[in-house]
């Protein structure tokens, strides 16, 4: 889907909204954006997966490191672990953290 470019990803997607909600929906779509996960340096399209009896690391990650080092996706997304819902939510909430501590600055 990412070597067909992102209108052609968006309109796949629109369409297959269509298909299960109805022709409507597209009426509804005011913006839309895709994300070539696979072309980020630093991520290249990769999810975290914790090993058997090691999920609690998770809590570790979710801690900043000398209020210097936050963490923020789908790895510690708590009950929303390995989703795009949950990656979006903890990057907000990490950047409500560093705000909040930039505001005391």
């Amino acid at each position: 889907m990412s070597a067909a470019g992102e209108a052609a990803g968006v309109d796949f997607v629109v369409d297959r909204l269509c298909g299960i909600f109805g022709g409507d929906v597209r009426k509804h779509v005011g913006r839309a954006m895709m994300t070539n996960w696979g072309s980020e340096r630093f991520v290249r399209g990769a999810y975290a997966a914790a090993r058997p009896g090691r999920s609690e690391a998770r809590a570790t990650l979710m801690r900043p490191v000398a209020q210097k080092i936050f963490f923020a996706g789908e790895h510690v997304a708590g009950p929303l672990i390995q989703t795009c819902g949950g990656a979006r939510l903890s990057g907000e909430s990490v950047a409500r953290q560093v705000a909040a501590l930039l505001a005391t600055k």
